[in-house]
């Protein structure tokens, strides 16, 4: 059966032109990824979190290049922009912020073979998928700030205080994966035209999580060894970034390809 699979997984990525979709959701994610930090931070000034703890929350997945790029760009963009700013950008921060989520609605449908769900269908699991995500990070953020004096808490009692450090350094990349996993789950749950249920999607959701982290951090280390402006001059980090947002977005096409796939072969073997 994993044989089959694979060459099932093989054959139809190519025959559904994948690559090219990736391309294009690589495209809106660029467009929408400063906006929904932007309105991400605007939240976390009533929460004691801040920037620096979202750049620990998104670190092990990005590589540090671009890590850097993202903290310095968003730096300063929150340091030229004012009220006025903000509100008259409010409607072009959603929209774009909209377009990213209708990118992958239109991608995930076309990975399921599904026809595209209506423009009011769009727009209302857009807002989901935007606010899931915020929600999920802004809990995954708020973990180790309650959760740490909780642990020190419990560790005193049952006499583990000497290991609370070593636990908790290692919190955050439990954390981000579970966040990412989450995340995915939802998204291949409602963004497909028809039903489904964890049932149905929990195998590419965790496919998906797990490629990415696997493709994020050989992407880090192949950027070690690699440098963009070599090639694109002063535009090397953006390339770099929208090779990464490549590789996401293939791994949430791959994610919804592999439920698709597995969902028609279970179906088969009923009807036999």
């Amino acid at each position: 059966m994993i044989v089959e699979l694979t060459k099932r997984m093989v054959r139809t990525t190519w025959e559904h032109r994948l690559f090219d979709i990736a391309a294009q959701m690589a495209y809106y994610f660029l467009l929408a990824l400063f906006p929904l930090l932007i309105v991400l931070l605007g939240i976390l000034n009533f929460l004691p979190v801040g920037t620096a703890d979202v750049m620990d929350l998104i670190s092990p997945y990005v590589p540090e290049e671009l890590l850097s790029f993202i903290a310095v760009n968003l730096s300063t963009i929150l340091d030229v922009r004012n009220a006025e700013a903000l509100s008259i950008s409010t409607l072009a921060t959603i929209w774009i912020t909209l377009m990213g989520a209708f990118a992958v609605i239109r991608s995930v449908n076309r990975a399921y073979q599904l026809p595209e769900p209506t423009l009011k269908r769009m727009i209302l699991v857009g807002f989901v998928l935007v606010f899931t995500l915020l929600f999920a990070v802004i809990i995954s953020l708020l973990l180790p700030v309650f959760g740490e004096p909780i642990g020190e808490f419990v560790f005193h009692i049952l006499g583990l205080g000497d290991i609370m450090t070593a636990i908790w350094s290692v919190s955050r990349w439990g954390i981000s994966f579970l966040v990412v996993g989450i995340v995915l789950l939802i998204l291949y749950i409602i963004v497909p035209s028809q039903r489904m249920s964890w049932r149905d999607t929990w195998p590419g959701a965790l496919f998906a999580t797990v490629g990415w982290q696997a493709a994020s951090l050989g992407f880090s280390y192949f950027n070690q060894w690699n440098d963009y402006t070599l090639i694109y001059g002063a535009l090397g980090t953006i390339i770099g970034l929208m090779v990464w947002f490549f590789l996401t977005a293939f791994m949430i096409l791959l994610g919804a390809q592999l439920n698709a796939l597995l969902m028609d072969m279970h179906h088969t073997v009923r009807k036999k």
